[in-house]
């Protein structure tokens, strides 16, 4: 097959990358390309995959200084590149909520679209008009933000099982790794582990202009019980993953429409205590691979019952489920299906 792969140019796409729809579109990009099929990325200059690369700009907007107004361009210019190109293609795969929609109807080659973040009011008002376009959703819980769009597939993430490996004897901290914000529920899990009396490592961006961490969260730091070790890179998250006792993950997202830190803590062999928000139920298999958990309460019990999960039945389900092989596999079978039934609509209509 030939497909395109579009995703916006705000950030480099990497195998590597801490930003989880870049590394996801690099691992779904390398998969389809030692598959065999000719895979055209349309993306950041400075991205890195085994796709042929096709950009407007020779670095990521996130390491340039361009004006609003100018980057508003080349991320349009990005999907009139690929659009124009559509007749090489036998579907375009889009990663954007929305810009790609205003090009999708331009051309004959069939288009799906993966939408990575929650979907909010003002877009959903421009969503309405496109509602028919193929969509695949990352976790069935998405589908519940707007339940009228033309959901086709529901196909999990996956991440490389042998690099995010197994390790079956951790050490004696949680962790918290993501973005500190207050959708994230970072308190909660800082007040939960408290409660238990057990260390916190706390990994991730934090937004000191944000009054949530002068507030919730950096008075809470007192490098004993509670740690904040900053943005991690890719390396170093691996070893805090496989080093963890348990993972918090207590968004307060209803939307939240993955998770990835979680499946990466899984395929360490890591439990997972998560909210019951969003995706969360999904992913984790509660009290098989980890806790679903309601409050802090719960947290704190879960968090005091993590020996009674079996670390391998953690792994088993990561390998199983949330593997890069079976993710592509999925995108293939889901491909093919869409591009069959086009040639079969169009010779119809020929007929």
């Amino acid at each position: 097959m030939k497909i395109a792969q579009l995703v916006s140019n705000i950030h480099q796409v990497s195998d590597k990358s801490n930003h989880a729809i870049y590394s996801h579109v690099a691992w779904l990009c390398n998969g389809l390309v030692e598959k065999g099929h000719q895979i055209d990325l349309f993306a950041a200059g400075d991205s890195k995959t085994k796709a042929n690369l096709n950009s407007v700009y020779p670095k990521s907007f996130s390491n340039t200084k361009l004006n609003e107004n100018l980057v508003k361009n080349y991320t349009f210019l990005l999907n009139y590149k690929c659009y124009n190109k559509a007749k090489d293609f036998d579907i375009i795969h889009s990663h954007f909520t929305l810009i790609n929609l205003f090009f999708s109807k331009l051309t004959d080659t069939p288009s799906i679209q993966s939408i990575h973040s929650p979907i909010t009011d003002d877009q959903k008002e421009i969503l309405k008009h496109f509602k028919s376009n193929r969509f695949i959703s990352f976790s069935l819980a998405q589908r519940r933000s707007m339940p009228e769009l033309n959901w086709i597939a529901n196909i999990y993430h996956g991440i490389d099982v042998d690099i995010f490996s197994f390790n079956p004897k951790p050490d004696d901290y949680f962790l918290y790794l993501g973005r500190i914000t207050k959708e994230k529920g970072v308190h909660y899990a800082i007040e939960a582990a408290r409660a238990a009396k057990v260390p916190l490592i706390l990994a991730g961006r934090s937004y000191p202009n944000e009054g949530y961490w002068h507030d919730k969260i950096e008075k809470q730091i007192d490098g004993k019980n509670i740690k904040y070790v900053g943005e991690l890179n890719f390396k170093d998250k691996i070893e805090y993953l496989k080093k963890a006792r348990g993972l918090l993950f207590p968004t307060q997202y209803n939307q939240e429409v993955f998770g990835y830190v979680m499946i990466e803590a899984m395929a360490c062999g890591t439990p997972v205590i998560g909210w019951n928000n969003g995706s969360v139920p999904e992913i984790i298999s509660d009290q098989k691979t980890g806790y679903v958990v309601n409050d802090v309460a719960a947290m704190t019990q879960a968090i005091k019952n993590i020996d009674k999960i079996k670390r391998e039945d953690v792994r088993k389900r990561a390998e199983i489920y949330f593997s890069v092989k079976k993710m592509v596999s999925g995108y293939e079978k889901i491909y093919q299906r869409i591009i069959t039934e086009d040639k079969f609509n169009k010779n119809n209509k020929q007929h």
